[in-house]
Protein backbone atom coordinates (compact mmCIF):
# COMPACT_ATOMS: atom_id res chain seq x y z
CA UNK A 1 0.00 0.00 0.00
CA UNK A 2 1.54 3.41 -0.92
CA UNK A 3 2.85 5.86 2.24
CA UNK A 4 0.92 9.05 2.92
CA UNK A 5 4.68 10.24 3.00
CA UNK A 6 7.38 8.91 1.07
CA UNK A 7 10.86 8.93 2.98
CA UNK A 8 13.65 10.06 0.85
CA UNK A 9 15.47 6.34 0.56
CA UNK A 10 18.90 7.10 -1.63
CA UNK A 11 22.11 5.85 -1.31
CA UNK A 12 24.65 7.90 1.31
CA UNK A 13 26.17 11.53 0.81
CA UNK A 14 29.56 10.96 -0.77
CA UNK A 15 30.90 12.41 3.04
CA UNK A 16 30.16 10.95 6.23
CA UNK A 17 30.66 8.56 8.95
CA UNK A 18 32.92 6.53 8.26
CA UNK A 19 31.67 2.71 9.21
CA UNK A 20 34.65 0.75 11.38
CA UNK A 21 35.36 -1.77 8.90
CA UNK A 22 35.63 -4.52 11.86
CA UNK A 23 31.53 -4.38 11.95
CA UNK A 24 31.35 -4.45 8.05
CA UNK A 25 28.84 -7.13 6.95
CA UNK A 26 32.00 -9.15 5.25
CA UNK A 27 30.45 -12.08 2.52
CA UNK A 28 27.99 -12.82 4.87
CA UNK A 29 24.37 -11.23 4.30
CA UNK A 30 22.33 -8.34 6.12
CA UNK A 31 18.46 -8.73 6.35
CA UNK A 32 15.77 -6.12 6.38
CA UNK A 33 12.77 -6.73 8.99
CA UNK A 34 9.75 -3.87 8.61
CA UNK A 35 7.16 -3.48 11.47
CA UNK A 36 4.33 -4.12 9.30
CA UNK A 37 5.55 -4.61 5.53
CA UNK A 38 2.27 -4.82 3.74
CA UNK A 39 1.64 -1.04 4.79
CA UNK A 40 5.14 -0.07 3.34
CA UNK A 41 5.39 0.74 -0.69
CA UNK A 42 7.81 -2.10 -2.36
CA UNK A 43 9.04 1.00 -3.65
CA UNK A 44 10.20 2.10 0.40
CA UNK A 45 11.62 -1.26 1.07
CA UNK A 46 13.60 -1.16 -1.87
CA UNK A 47 14.97 2.41 -1.05
CA UNK A 48 15.69 1.64 2.28
CA UNK A 49 17.85 -1.75 1.00
CA UNK A 50 19.66 0.16 -1.80
CA UNK A 51 20.95 2.90 0.66
CA UNK A 52 21.88 0.26 3.31
CA UNK A 53 24.17 -1.56 0.69
CA UNK A 54 25.36 1.72 0.55
CA UNK A 55 25.88 2.84 3.83
CA UNK A 56 27.86 -0.53 4.60
CA UNK A 57 29.71 -0.83 1.67
CA UNK A 58 28.15 -4.14 0.17
CA UNK A 59 26.93 -5.23 -3.11
CA UNK A 60 22.84 -4.25 -3.09
CA UNK A 61 22.72 -8.56 -3.77
CA UNK A 62 23.78 -8.77 0.08
CA UNK A 63 21.48 -7.19 1.57
CA UNK A 64 17.89 -9.41 1.72
CA UNK A 65 15.18 -7.00 1.99
CA UNK A 66 12.53 -9.83 3.10
CA UNK A 67 14.61 -11.62 5.44
CA UNK A 68 11.31 -12.46 7.58
CA UNK A 69 9.76 -14.04 4.65
CA UNK A 70 12.46 -16.29 4.10
CA UNK A 71 12.94 -17.16 7.75
CA UNK A 72 9.44 -18.21 8.03
CA UNK A 73 9.15 -19.74 5.12
CA UNK A 74 12.10 -21.71 6.33
CA UNK A 75 10.65 -22.81 9.40
CA UNK A 76 7.81 -24.22 7.69
CA UNK A 77 10.09 -26.62 6.09
CA UNK A 78 12.07 -27.82 9.96
CA UNK A 79 12.11 -31.48 10.72
CA UNK A 80 13.43 -31.41 14.44
CA UNK A 81 16.60 -33.64 14.20
CA UNK A 82 14.67 -36.29 16.33
CA UNK A 83 11.68 -36.27 14.27
CA UNK A 84 14.22 -36.60 11.30
CA UNK A 85 15.41 -39.85 12.59
CA UNK A 86 12.01 -41.55 13.48
CA UNK A 87 12.07 -42.34 9.73
CA UNK A 88 15.11 -44.22 9.61
CA UNK A 89 13.66 -46.36 12.49
CA UNK A 90 10.78 -46.83 11.21
CA UNK A 91 12.50 -48.30 8.18
CA UNK A 92 14.37 -50.50 10.41
CA UNK A 93 11.48 -51.65 11.66
CA UNK A 94 10.04 -52.53 8.50
CA UNK A 95 12.55 -54.85 7.57
CA UNK A 96 12.28 -55.99 10.81
CA UNK A 97 8.84 -57.25 10.16
CA UNK A 98 9.58 -58.07 6.62
CA UNK A 99 12.30 -60.95 8.20
CA UNK A 100 9.82 -62.37 10.14
CA UNK A 101 7.63 -62.92 7.03
CA UNK A 102 10.12 -64.80 5.88
CA UNK A 103 10.82 -66.52 8.21
CA UNK A 104 7.26 -67.88 8.60
CA UNK A 105 6.72 -65.99 12.03
CA UNK A 106 3.48 -63.94 10.53
CA UNK A 107 2.33 -63.46 14.32
CA UNK A 108 5.57 -61.33 15.14
CA UNK A 109 5.41 -59.50 11.83
CA UNK A 110 1.82 -58.78 12.39
CA UNK A 111 2.54 -57.18 15.24
CA UNK A 112 5.52 -55.15 14.43
CA UNK A 113 3.37 -54.22 11.45
CA UNK A 114 0.58 -52.80 13.73
CA UNK A 115 2.92 -50.73 15.95
CA UNK A 116 4.58 -49.45 12.98
CA UNK A 117 1.57 -48.05 11.12
CA UNK A 118 -0.15 -46.74 14.47
CA UNK A 119 3.23 -44.43 14.85
CA UNK A 120 3.09 -43.26 11.60
CA UNK A 121 -1.14 -41.75 11.53
CA UNK A 122 0.64 -40.64 14.77
CA UNK A 123 3.25 -38.30 13.33
CA UNK A 124 2.90 -38.08 9.00
CA UNK A 125 5.65 -35.19 8.99
CA UNK A 126 8.37 -37.77 9.44
CA UNK A 127 10.25 -37.51 6.01
CA UNK A 128 9.28 -40.86 4.47
CA UNK A 129 6.08 -41.57 5.83
CA UNK A 130 4.30 -42.32 3.57
CA UNK A 131 6.19 -44.45 1.15
CA UNK A 132 6.98 -46.75 4.07
CA UNK A 133 3.13 -46.45 5.49
CA UNK A 134 2.72 -48.18 1.69
CA UNK A 135 5.38 -50.50 1.89
CA UNK A 136 3.68 -51.69 5.28
CA UNK A 137 0.39 -52.29 4.26
CA UNK A 138 1.31 -54.25 1.12
CA UNK A 139 3.39 -56.51 3.23
CA UNK A 140 0.54 -56.61 5.57
CA UNK A 141 -1.46 -58.13 2.61
CA UNK A 142 1.10 -60.52 2.03
CA UNK A 143 0.38 -61.63 5.57
CA UNK A 144 -3.09 -61.82 5.00
CA UNK A 145 -2.91 -64.34 1.58
CA UNK A 146 -0.14 -66.41 3.52
CA UNK A 147 -3.16 -66.71 6.22
CA UNK A 148 -5.39 -67.29 3.82
CA UNK A 149 -7.45 -64.41 4.98
CA UNK A 150 -9.21 -62.29 1.08
CA UNK A 151 -11.26 -59.71 2.77
CA UNK A 152 -7.98 -58.61 5.01
CA UNK A 153 -5.44 -58.90 1.76
CA UNK A 154 -8.28 -56.41 -0.26
CA UNK A 155 -8.24 -54.27 2.48
CA UNK A 156 -4.69 -53.66 3.04
CA UNK A 157 -3.92 -53.58 -0.76
CA UNK A 158 -7.02 -51.27 -1.06
CA UNK A 159 -5.08 -48.71 1.48
CA UNK A 160 -1.61 -49.36 -0.40
CA UNK A 161 -3.51 -48.20 -3.35
CA UNK A 162 -5.21 -44.93 -2.03
CA UNK A 163 -1.68 -43.69 -0.61
CA UNK A 164 -0.28 -44.15 -3.84
CA UNK A 165 -2.11 -44.97 -7.54
CA UNK A 166 0.98 -45.18 -9.71
CA UNK A 167 3.25 -47.34 -7.71
CA UNK A 168 3.42 -51.39 -8.33
CA UNK A 169 4.92 -54.20 -6.28
CA UNK A 170 7.59 -56.26 -8.15
CA UNK A 171 7.26 -59.81 -8.51
CA UNK A 172 10.66 -60.47 -7.20
CA UNK A 173 9.97 -59.69 -3.70
CA UNK A 174 5.87 -59.79 -4.01
CA UNK A 175 4.58 -63.52 -4.60
CA UNK A 176 2.38 -63.07 -8.01
CA UNK A 177 -0.83 -63.49 -6.02
CA UNK A 178 -0.44 -60.73 -4.02
CA UNK A 179 0.82 -58.34 -6.81
CA UNK A 180 -2.10 -60.02 -9.18
CA UNK A 181 -4.69 -58.71 -6.17
CA UNK A 182 -2.65 -55.45 -5.83
CA UNK A 183 -3.60 -54.77 -9.54
CA UNK A 184 -7.28 -55.46 -9.49
CA UNK A 185 -7.47 -52.77 -6.64
CA UNK A 186 -5.41 -50.06 -8.73
CA UNK A 187 -7.35 -51.25 -11.92
CA UNK A 188 -10.50 -50.23 -10.24
CA UNK A 189 -9.22 -47.22 -8.31
CA UNK A 190 -8.15 -45.67 -11.65
CA UNK A 191 -11.16 -46.29 -13.41
CA UNK A 192 -13.23 -44.26 -10.93
CA UNK A 193 -10.25 -41.36 -11.52
CA UNK A 194 -12.87 -38.83 -12.58
CA UNK A 195 -14.55 -38.56 -9.67
CA UNK A 196 -12.12 -38.83 -7.64
CA UNK A 197 -12.12 -35.81 -4.10
CA UNK A 198 -9.70 -33.94 -2.79
CA UNK A 199 -8.47 -33.59 0.65
CA UNK A 200 -10.25 -30.32 2.44
CA UNK A 201 -7.92 -28.65 4.85
CA UNK A 202 -9.54 -25.97 7.08
CA UNK A 203 -7.35 -22.92 8.31
CA UNK A 204 -8.95 -21.06 10.87
CA UNK A 205 -7.56 -17.63 10.32
CA UNK A 206 -7.05 -17.71 6.62
CA UNK A 207 -4.08 -17.96 6.42
CA UNK A 208 -2.19 -19.50 3.66
CA UNK A 209 -0.91 -23.00 3.53
CA UNK A 210 0.95 -25.48 1.05
CA UNK A 211 0.24 -29.13 1.02
CA UNK A 212 1.93 -32.54 1.05
CA UNK A 213 -0.23 -35.36 0.67
CA UNK A 214 1.14 -38.56 1.08
CA UNK A 215 4.56 -37.28 0.43
CA UNK A 216 3.61 -35.57 -2.64
CA UNK A 217 3.70 -31.78 -3.10
CA UNK A 218 0.23 -30.10 -3.62
CA UNK A 219 -3.47 -30.21 -3.82
CA UNK A 220 -4.74 -32.62 -6.43
CA UNK A 221 -7.44 -35.30 -6.70
CA UNK A 222 -6.73 -38.55 -4.73
CA UNK A 223 -8.57 -41.95 -4.20
CA UNK A 224 -11.47 -41.89 -1.93
CA UNK A 225 -9.82 -43.17 1.71
CA UNK A 226 -7.66 -42.14 4.35
CA UNK A 227 -4.20 -39.84 3.52
CA UNK A 228 -1.28 -38.64 5.04
CA UNK A 229 -1.23 -35.09 4.92
CA UNK A 230 1.05 -32.41 5.76
CA UNK A 231 0.64 -28.89 6.49
CA UNK A 232 3.04 -26.19 5.99
CA UNK A 233 2.45 -22.34 7.18
CA UNK A 234 4.73 -19.78 7.05
CA UNK A 235 6.53 -19.46 10.48
CA UNK A 236 4.81 -22.33 11.42
CA UNK A 237 5.84 -25.66 12.34
CA UNK A 238 4.39 -28.23 9.87
CA UNK A 239 1.64 -30.36 11.18
CA UNK A 240 0.21 -33.88 9.82
CA UNK A 241 -3.03 -36.28 10.25
CA UNK A 242 -4.46 -38.83 8.75
CA UNK A 243 -7.12 -37.36 7.04
CA UNK A 244 -9.96 -39.10 5.22
CA UNK A 245 -11.27 -37.42 1.75
CA UNK A 246 -14.88 -37.85 3.32
CA UNK A 247 -14.06 -35.50 6.48
CA UNK A 248 -12.71 -31.68 6.41
CA UNK A 249 -9.76 -31.59 8.57
CA UNK A 250 -9.89 -28.58 10.77
CA UNK A 251 -6.12 -26.95 11.54
CA UNK A 252 -5.60 -26.55 15.38
CA UNK A 253 -4.87 -23.23 16.15
CA UNK A 254 -1.22 -23.55 17.01
CA UNK A 255 0.96 -20.61 17.36
CA UNK A 256 3.14 -19.49 15.00
CA UNK A 257 6.68 -20.21 15.78
CA UNK A 258 7.95 -16.61 14.02
CA UNK A 259 5.61 -14.24 14.66
CA UNK A 260 4.83 -11.58 11.47
CA UNK A 261 6.63 -8.39 11.98
CA UNK A 262 9.15 -6.85 13.96
CA UNK A 263 11.11 -9.64 16.35
CA UNK A 264 10.16 -8.94 19.91
CA UNK A 265 12.86 -10.95 21.29
CA UNK A 266 16.33 -11.45 20.95
CA UNK A 267 15.12 -15.65 20.30
CA UNK A 268 13.01 -14.46 17.75
CA UNK A 269 15.51 -12.18 16.04
CA UNK A 270 17.71 -15.22 15.93
CA UNK A 271 15.53 -17.25 14.25
CA UNK A 272 15.77 -14.67 11.56
CA UNK A 273 19.13 -14.49 11.51
CA UNK A 274 19.53 -18.61 11.33
CA UNK A 275 16.66 -18.71 9.05
CA UNK A 276 17.65 -16.49 6.17
CA UNK A 277 21.36 -17.24 7.03
CA UNK A 278 22.05 -13.33 7.61
CA UNK A 279 25.36 -11.69 9.77
CA UNK A 280 22.89 -9.23 11.22
CA UNK A 281 19.47 -7.44 10.44
CA UNK A 282 18.07 -4.64 10.47
CA UNK A 283 15.01 -3.68 12.07
CA UNK A 284 12.87 -0.71 10.38
CA UNK A 285 9.30 1.10 11.45
CA UNK A 286 7.37 3.88 9.79
CA UNK A 287 5.29 5.92 12.11
CA UNK A 288 3.90 8.56 10.27
CA UNK A 289 6.26 10.23 8.37
CA UNK A 290 9.09 9.15 10.40
CA UNK A 291 11.44 6.25 10.35
CA UNK A 292 12.94 4.17 13.57
CA UNK A 293 16.06 2.05 13.00
CA UNK A 294 17.62 -0.46 15.06
CA UNK A 295 20.08 -2.95 14.28
CA UNK A 296 20.71 -6.83 15.84
CA UNK A 297 23.62 -8.35 15.64
CA UNK A 298 23.07 -12.10 15.15
CA UNK A 299 24.50 -13.94 17.99
CA UNK A 300 25.14 -10.65 19.83
CA UNK A 301 22.10 -8.18 20.48
CA UNK A 302 20.77 -5.20 19.72
CA UNK A 303 22.40 -1.76 19.02
CA UNK A 304 20.46 1.64 20.06
CA UNK A 305 17.40 2.86 18.23
CA UNK A 306 17.73 5.54 15.82
CA UNK A 307 14.73 7.96 15.12
CA UNK A 308 13.76 10.29 12.69
CA UNK A 309 14.64 13.84 12.52
CA UNK A 310 15.31 16.51 9.38
CA UNK A 311 18.14 14.78 7.79
CA UNK A 312 16.49 11.88 6.42
CA UNK A 313 17.50 8.07 6.94
CA UNK A 314 21.45 8.49 6.10
CA UNK A 315 22.80 9.43 9.87
CA UNK A 316 20.37 6.72 10.93
CA UNK A 317 22.20 4.24 9.09
CA UNK A 318 25.61 5.24 10.02
CA UNK A 319 24.04 5.26 13.70
CA UNK A 320 22.98 1.76 13.34
CA UNK A 321 26.16 0.37 11.40
CA UNK A 322 28.80 1.70 14.25
CA UNK A 323 29.44 -0.29 16.73
CA UNK A 324 27.54 0.50 19.81
CA UNK A 325 29.76 2.68 22.83
CA UNK A 326 27.93 0.42 26.20
CA UNK A 327 27.73 -2.92 24.42
CA UNK A 328 24.47 -4.62 22.52
CA UNK A 329 21.21 -4.88 24.80
CA UNK A 330 18.73 -7.61 25.34
CA UNK A 331 15.73 -5.80 24.21
CA UNK A 332 14.34 -4.90 20.78
CA UNK A 333 12.36 -1.44 21.27
CA UNK A 334 10.82 -0.49 17.89
CA UNK A 335 7.61 -2.80 17.97
CA UNK A 336 6.78 -1.02 21.26
CA UNK A 337 3.80 1.75 20.56
CA UNK A 338 5.01 4.59 23.25
CA UNK A 339 5.26 7.95 21.48
CA UNK A 340 8.98 8.50 20.08
CA UNK A 341 11.13 11.30 21.12
CA UNK A 342 10.24 14.38 19.71
CA UNK A 343 11.48 15.97 16.65
CA UNK A 344 13.77 19.09 17.41
CA UNK A 345 14.22 22.16 15.79
CA UNK A 346 14.79 22.10 11.71
CA UNK A 347 17.86 23.23 10.83
CA UNK A 348 18.66 26.61 8.69
CA UNK A 349 17.71 26.00 5.18
CA UNK A 350 20.35 26.92 2.88
CA UNK A 351 23.79 28.59 3.55
CA UNK A 352 23.87 32.96 4.97
CA UNK A 353 26.18 35.06 3.77
CA UNK A 354 26.74 39.05 4.49
CA UNK A 355 26.82 41.50 1.50
CA UNK A 356 27.65 44.79 2.51
CA UNK A 357 26.38 44.63 5.60
CA UNK A 358 23.32 43.65 4.25
CA UNK A 359 21.54 40.02 5.19
CA UNK A 360 21.46 37.64 1.73
CA UNK A 361 20.05 34.14 1.73
CA UNK A 362 19.67 31.48 -0.47
CA UNK A 363 17.30 31.54 -3.77
CA UNK A 364 14.69 29.04 -1.52
CA UNK A 365 14.46 31.39 1.37
CA UNK A 366 14.52 34.31 -0.65
CA UNK A 367 11.04 32.66 -2.77
CA UNK A 368 9.85 31.75 0.64
CA UNK A 369 10.15 35.28 2.08
CA UNK A 370 8.84 36.95 -0.98
CA UNK A 371 5.75 34.28 -1.00
CA UNK A 372 3.41 36.05 1.62
CA UNK A 373 3.77 39.57 -0.29
CA UNK A 374 3.17 37.85 -3.72
CA UNK A 375 -0.18 36.63 -1.60
CA UNK A 376 -1.34 39.56 -0.13
CA UNK A 377 -0.16 42.04 -2.12
CA UNK A 378 -3.38 41.96 -4.47
CA UNK A 379 -5.83 42.35 -1.50
CA UNK A 380 -4.04 45.07 1.23
CA UNK A 381 -3.97 48.61 -0.01
CA UNK A 382 -0.91 51.12 0.41
CA UNK A 383 2.76 50.77 0.88
CA UNK A 384 4.08 47.70 3.66
CA UNK A 385 6.91 47.05 4.78
CA UNK A 386 8.64 44.28 6.65
CA UNK A 387 8.14 44.89 10.28
CA UNK A 388 5.59 47.57 10.17
CA UNK A 389 1.96 47.09 11.09
CA UNK A 390 -0.39 46.55 8.31
CA UNK A 391 -3.28 48.68 9.32
CA UNK A 392 -1.42 51.52 10.62
CA UNK A 393 -3.22 50.69 14.18
CA UNK A 394 -1.14 50.52 16.71
CA UNK A 395 -3.11 48.09 18.51
CA UNK A 396 -3.90 45.39 15.31
CA UNK A 397 -2.82 42.02 16.18
CA UNK A 398 -1.89 41.37 12.76
CA UNK A 399 1.97 41.70 11.25
CA UNK A 400 3.85 40.25 7.93
CA UNK A 401 6.74 38.56 8.35
CA UNK A 402 8.81 37.05 5.79
CA UNK A 403 9.90 34.29 7.40
CA UNK A 404 6.60 32.79 8.99
CA UNK A 405 4.16 34.62 6.64
CA UNK A 406 0.94 35.67 8.97
CA UNK A 407 1.26 35.08 12.47
CA UNK A 408 0.72 36.59 16.21
CA UNK A 409 2.16 39.74 17.72
CA UNK A 410 1.15 38.70 21.20
CA UNK A 411 -1.41 36.64 21.89
CA UNK A 412 -3.12 36.84 18.87
CA UNK A 413 -3.34 34.18 16.20
CA UNK A 414 -1.68 33.12 12.86
CA UNK A 415 -1.85 30.87 9.46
Amino acid sequence: MPLAVALSLVGPPETGPEVPPVDAAGDEAIGIVWHDEATVAPIERQRLASALAGAAGIEREAVVADAHRIAAARVALEIPRERASKGAGWRARLDDAAAAYRAGELETADAVLVELLAAIQADPVVPGAARVAWQAQVLRGQLAWAHGETEQLDAALAAAVVLDPDARPSTRRVPPPVVEAYERQREAAMADAARWPSVVVIEPRGRPLALEIDGVPGQRPVPPGEHLVVVRRPGHAPVGAMVDTATPWRLPADEAVLKPGLPTTREAAQRICDGADLRWLLLARERGDRLGLQRYACGEGFGPAWFEQHEGEDPGLSHVLAMPEEGWVAEPVLHLDPPWPRIGLAPVVGPMWMVDGASTSSVRQRLRRALPWLLIGGVVAGAVTVGLVVAGDAGADVSVDGNSFLRPRMGGWSW
